[in-house]
């Protein structure tokens, strides 16, 4: 495990090396969460408060950042080995609604440290129910969750570990900084080093600048990372997020997603997500498995699903400056099946001996502009559109 924090390391350097300062730092940052050394925060905080002051990138960010690396490198991560890898199992779990009629039905699935669950589906479909189901706040009518991190622990316990984040957060109450310090000390015995946490993960979520504003100063957006900040400092097991994506601007939503899949593979702290989300795209980037939702039931296991079962077909989602007929005729020549238009893009199928290179090919060759082009086979994409 250490050659695998070392290798971190030199990705870090890398990453500066290369001008990727911002992702330089976000990783630097997640190498010095990983040490949980006092000293070794200081020293970074202090490069942040360096890289606030002066906006040059130059010989002298390499230096410091090569020393700190150092530093890191002889400190070394602290890494804890759990016997038992799984966090979540569910069995069978289904649940009705007398009145609506609507039911989750048979879900099956199990998660381990380190593993993200993307949940997708168009609204009315169940996500919430399920994540509310996961969290305890409904009780199935049938089947079984189990969480092997929490056994034989009582229900403050697993909540503890177990967080569960709204779309819509609760109002925090008095200065950002003041409520993570908070948190730090339910969780964090060396009440020295309290403030040191809450700055740390401040800093690893962006969010310096606004560390002593209050609720009502920020956005929506900083207000989700500083929810995720004090989650982080929780130490989880089990992140169910609802929706997070929904107040952040498309920049912000790549960012995030890509940091939460970095900390939940952490060597020192690793936990499992689920992630509810009408962003497709960005979910699929960062996930292990996809679970569509259509009607309370589970249409599409990514992890589980038998490959032999998959479609044998090419799906493009594609926009050009052409019309149907068009495009029908720029492709004749190839095995196209079906165009579908919704107002926007095309849906293109083709028998699954074609690449979306011989595709691009054929546009390109009859002089047809693409503005925007995807192949979406094995998306869960694809079942949006069924």
């Amino acid at each position: 495990m250490q050659q695998i924090f070392k290798h971190h390391l030199i990705e870090v350097r890398g990453h500066y090396e290369s001008g990727d300062y911002e992702l330089g730092l976000r990783r630097l940052l997640d190498c010095a969460i990983e040490t949980e050394n006092a000293e070794v925060f200081e020293e970074v905080l202090t490069f942040c408060a360096f890289l606030e002051a002066h906006s040059e990138r130059g010989t002298t960010v390499l230096e410091k950042v090569a020393s700190l690396l150092e530093m890191i490198g002889n400190v070394g991560a602290q890494m804890r080995h759990a016997e038992n890898r799984e966090v979540l199992s569910l069995a069978h779990i289904a649940k009705k609604y007398e009145n609506s009629g609507f039911a989750i039905k048979a879900i099956n699935f199990h998660l381990e440290l380190g593993n993200i669950m993307g949940l997708v589906g168009e609204n009315g479909n169940g996500k919430t129910t399920l994540l509310r189901l996961i969290a305890g706040e409904l009780k199935a009518d049938k089947g079984e969750i189990g969480y092997p991190f929490a056994e034989d622990q009582d229900e403050y316990a697993l909540k503890s570990k177990l967080i569960y984040i709204e779309q819509r957060i609760p109002r925090w109450h008095g200065s950002l900084m003041d409520n993570l310090i908070y948190t730090t000390a339910h969780y964090h015995e060396n009440w020295k080093h309290h403030a040191l946490w809450a700055e740390i993960m401040i800093a690893r979520m962006g969010l310096r600048p606004y560390r002593k504003l209050t609720w009502g100063r920020i956005s929506s957006g900083y207000r989700t990372r500083f929810e995720l900040a004090k989650t982080l400092l929780r130490r989880p097991k089990l992140v169910l997020l609802d929706e997070p994506l929904a107040n952040l601007d498309i920049v912000a939503q790549q960012t995030i997603l890509q940091d939460l899949k970095f900390i939940a593979n952490s060597l020192s702290a690793p936990f499992a997500m689920i992630l509810s989300s009408q962003h497709i795209y960005e979910v699929e980037k960062v996930s292990d498995s996809i679970m569509f939702l259509r009607n309370g039931t589970a249409q599409w296991d990514q992890k589980s699903q038998d490959e032999t079962k998959i479609e044998s077909v090419l799906i493009l989602e594609i926009e050009v400056a052409a019309d149907r007929e068009q495009l029908k005729q720029a492709l004749s020549g190839l095995n196209l099946q079906k165009i579908q238009y919704n107002g926007g893009v095309f849906l293109i199928h083709f028998a699954s001996e074609h690449s979306s290179a011989q595709v691009l090919a054929e546009l390109a060759k009859n002089q047809i502009e693409v503005h925007y082009f995807r192949n979406i086979s094995q998306s869960s994409r694809r079942f949006f559109i069924q």
